[in-house]
């Protein structure tokens, strides 16, 4: 279920991929009135990764003041899905997966906690499949739709970029599962 109205004032659950994703996408939900909360729900980020990605998350919650939610962080039932495509390229269905499990926990902790909405920082990079991640949101039925927002547009990942070094929050050189660590040499 998609939503294609306005957000002003509306309780948004941002789930959250990264510090510097999360930059591209605050900043201009923030100014069209949103009530934000920071969901940072990523069982792919292996160990090591996951805790330099939540301090640098923390540090730009810290920084606008937004709330900030961290569900208990399971690499091995990520592996349970992935292991199995493990060869396949980035993007493929490890990805789609992925994507799917973190879209799913995010859909439904925000209509088990009232927000109005919920989107994702996924769509700040441009190595992630917008259409895809929309399609995926838009299949779940929980009770709060998914805001169909494509961050990367009107210059989103060079806003994160820009703010991340603005801020001295890290910024990491692959998604943060092993297998995309393996395949593109930390560079994706």
């Amino acid at each position: 279920m998609l939503y294609d109205g306005d957000i002003k004032d509306k309780r948004i659950l941002l789930h959250a991929c990264c510090g510097p994703c999360s930059l591209g996408a605050i900043e201009p939900l923030l100014s069209d009135g949103a009530d934000l909360t920071l969901f940072f729900y990523n069982p792919c980020i292996i160990n090591g990764e996951f805790e330099k990605r939540l301090a640098a998350l923390r540090s730009v919650a810290s920084h606008y003041k937004l709330p900030l939610v961290v569900p208990e962080h399971d690499y091995s039932a990520y592996l349970a899905y992935a292991k199995p495509h493990a060869s396949l390229p980035e993007g493929g269905d490890r990805c789609r997966l992925c994507f799917t499990d973190r879209l799913c926990v995010s859909a439904e902790y925000a209509a088990e906690h009232g927000f109005d909405m919920y989107t994702t920082t996924l769509t700040v990079s441009p190595h992630k499949n917008s259409k895809l991640i929309f399609s995926i949101a838009g299949g779940f039925d929980f009770g709060a739709p998914f805001l169909p927002r494509d961050f990367k547009k009107r210059d989103g990942y060079l806003l994160s970029c820009r703010r991340a070094k603005e801020l001295d929050i890290y910024r990491q050189k692959f998604c943060g599962c092993e297998f995309s660590l393996t395949a593109s040499g930390g560079d994706a």
